[in-house]
């Protein structure tokens, strides 16, 4: 007994230096690197400084309403240590790397409890020291997070013997609540080995332990699930196909998909943790350990089946593929066991080496010819993000102020301009590149040569395109250029016009009204009694128009340079435009250039119930949808995947938006909703809500809605 716990604490003291030596290096890095966090690490950063200022605040609604798709765990145990440290970056990489050491435990755990103590060693040092694990925690993501509370749970979940150990049980619906509460995906990964224990599970008690766990995970996970489960479905399907297509991903069951993961797994994993666990899955396999390996090879193959392809996604597969590992150089004898520790040592200490500081570089897979590991040496190189903000804060003399950020390079993007706005509090408001028009930007950062992934370039590329035009590029003249490390030149732009144009008012006011009836026809076709009035000014002359006025008897509406837009005919319409800044000299070469609006009104107008029926059938969402127009209200029936959504729906005034709904009589699957839950439902088919950041701020007046039409007339 004494020799066994003697042994189990070498263990653990081995498993515990070769996290303090991972922490020590990371640390190193960490206190030289200086590079604009990327992407999504900016993201994840700026969530962790805005859960910090909602937690000072007290302000748990907004901490479970802030994002969409990312659960508040991990950025908020940032913004708590970020409250309590006098660095935002230093915090939250302190948090990633605690889960990496939790990581470690639970593989050592994992590997102790289903093979010996030296597979769970093996098993801890092999995640450890992956490669990609150590390049994670370098970085403020989600993804390492994750891996660890799948390893956590695992362990959880084989404590409970079956479900036949209450407290167990309590401690795994925990472990599941906030590993749900981490990442939505943490559910693929523990699905396959809970519907396996499940299965074993024998007896009354069993299941009511299984009942408990999961109302416990129910418990902790539902506030923030809850009004988001009918959406998350198709954001994840979103994420998964539809971006993966348009960023040029394989198509998923071809060759060149299949083998994405396989080819990047030493990459990923090591080059001798693969061998230990190639060894190791054959181990398994002739022990029958059909719960590690189902645990392993049902959610690889679900993330097979995704056209997305990222390490990100396997990275909470490896726990188990560590404990495999340790499964194979447990097997081993005599001094091929030896020799393996050797080579697994020696492994580690040049993955986390090459990995943080590129020391020994530049090494390749024999065969593969891939990179032995991703490379991430500390930069020291500034990306100027300080002086352009500075500039632009001068220029706007501390007022609030709209900044498009064209680029989508990693370290020159809107996501890391973004988080440091967040973080030092700025006035600012940064936005990605701007669409036809640069509606609202009061400044441009702009970059030359690489712009970012070829799928976004497009944009920066088409407003490079519009710059170089004189007659745009002198309403947004340069103000400052800096030289970027890449080789490229950072350049901000201001909306300023300095000079205007040598002509009357009169000639002006019809240049603008000329061009405003050539782009119609972008949103509005088969107009019928079109009239269009500009009240101004003087100021004209710098594109400042009074108040704008759009009158038609009939138009059909919609965005016609979009394929298949959903158009809807709209009658006695009148659009009113206050304060509405154009592109002078554009106008005078026949071009309509909108850049700014103090407000938009719809002022009047009427659809017949026939026409929103038929728009309604051109949206993808309300395709299946079923209408009828009532006294004061629409009621609709959504048939969708799953449980059918029935509702009755007011229009009522809003101040953060055009307007609002109000939903009643909320049916799912033909079960009244619950009042207090009806949000948890509406708000995945609710429109108005994408309103509330429109550039220009738009109103609309009464809203009165009878069987036969939809009527907008003036008045509160």
């Amino acid at each position: 007994m004494i020799e066994a716990e003697r042994r189990r604490t070498l263990e653990r003291a081995a498993v515990a230096g070769a996290f303090a030596a991972i922490v020590a290096v990371a640390g190193v890095w960490l206190a030289l690197d200086r590079r604009p966090p990327e992407w999504d690490h900016a993201n994840q950063l700026q969530r962790a400084v805005e859960c910090a200022q909602d937690l000072a605040r007290g302000d748990l609604r907004t901490i479970l309403t802030r994002s969409s798709f990312y659960p508040p765990l991990v950025p908020c145990l940032a913004g708590v240590a970020y409250a309590l440290a006098p660095s935002d970056a230093a915090a939250a990489q302190g948090v990633v790397l605690a889960f990496l050491g939790l990581g470690m435990a639970a593989a050592y755990a994992l590997g102790r409890r289903l093979a010996s103590g030296t597979a769970g060693v093996v098993a801890a040092l092999a995640f450890g020291t992956a490669p990609f694990v150590v390049f994670s925690a370098l970085r403020f993501q989600l993804d390492l997070p994750l891996a660890a509370m799948v390893a956590l749970a695992l362990v959880l979940l084989l404590r409970t013997e079956d479900f036949g150990r209450r407290g167990a049980s309590l401690a795994l619906g925990l472990g599941l609540g906030l590993g749900l509460l981490t990442k939505p995906p943490f559910a693929a990964y523990l699905l396959p080995p809970l519907a396996w224990t499940l299965a074993r599970a024998r007896g009354r008690r069993a299941l009511g332990n299984a009942a408990l766990a999961g109302l416990v995970a129910a418990a902790l996970s539902l506030p923030w699930y809850g009004p988001r489960l009918l959406g998350l479905g198709q954001q994840i399907a979103s994420r998964s196909f539809k971006q993966a297509a348009e960023s040029g991903y394989p198509e998923t069951l071809t060759a060149a998909a299949l083998r994405v993961y396989p080819d990047w797994f030493a990459t990923q994993f090591g080059l001798v943790a693969v061998l230990l666990f190639v060894v190791g899955l054959a181990v398994a396999a002739r022990r029958r350990q059909g719960w590690l390996l189902a645990t392993l090879l049902v959610p690889f193959a679900i993330v097979e089946l995704i056209q997305n392809k990222n390490l990100r996604y396997t990275l909470p597969l490896l726990p188990v593929a560590a404990v495999l590992a340790g499964l194979g150089l447990a097997a081993l004898r005599g001094r091929l066991r030896t020799a393996a520790w050797a080579a697994l040592v020696v492994a580690g200490a040049v993955q986390v080496g090459a990995t943080v500081f590129a020391v020994p570089g530049g090494l390749r897979i024999p065969l593969l010819g891939l990179p032995l590991v991703l490379e991430s040496p500390p930069m020291r190189t500034d990306w100027r993000h300080r002086d352009v903000m500075a500039l632009i804060l001068r220029a706007s003399r501390g007022a609030a102020a709209t900044v498009s950020v064209v680029p989508n390079y990693n370290f020159f993007s809107v996501s890391n301009f973004r988080y440091y706005g967040v973080r030092d509090g700025l006035p600012l408001r940064f936005t990605r590149a701007w669409d036809e028009h640069p509606l609202g930007v009061d400044y441009m950062i702009l970059k030359t040569g690489d712009v970012g992934p070829e799928w976004t370039a497009a944009r920066p590329r088409r407003i490079a395109e519009r710059l170089a035009d004189p007659s745009f590029a002198r309403v947004f003249p340069v103000i400052g250029e800096w030289r970027l490390p890449d080789g490229s030149t950072a350049t901000v732009r201001a909306r300023r016009l300095s000079d205007v144009p040598p002509v009357a008012p009169a000639t002006m006011a019809r240049a603008i009204e000329a061009a405003l009836r050539r782009r119609l026809p972008d949103v509005a076709r088969g107009t019928e009694g079109l009239e269009v009035r500009l009240v101004h000014d003087a100021g004209i002359l710098r594109g400042r128009i009074e108040r704008l006025e759009v009158s038609a008897a009939s138009a059909l509406v919609g965005e016609f340079t979009r394929p298949r837009a959903a158009l809807l005919r709209v009658r006695d319409l009148r659009l009113v435009v206050d304060g509405l800044d154009v592109n002078p000299w554009g106008a005078l070469e026949g071009r309509l250039d909108l850049l700014d609006g103090r407000a938009i009104r719809l002022e009047r107008a009427t659809i017949l119930e026939a026409d929103l029926r038929a728009f309604l059938g051109d949206l993808k969402a309300f395709r299946r949808a079923s209408l009828a127009v009532l006294p004061g209200a629409l009621a609709l029936a959504l048939p969708q995947p799953g449980p059918d959504v029935a509702v009755r729906v007011r229009v009522v005034p809003a101040a953060d938006r055009p307007f609002a709904l109000v939903a009643e009589r909320v049916r799912l699957g033909g079960v009244p909703v619950p009042a207090p839950l009806v949000d948890w439902v509406v708000r995945n088919f609710d429109p108005t809500l994408r309103m509330r950041d429109l550039p220009i701020p738009a109103t609309v007046g009464r809203v009165d809605i009878a069987p036969g039409a939809i009527r907008v007339t003036p008045g509160p």
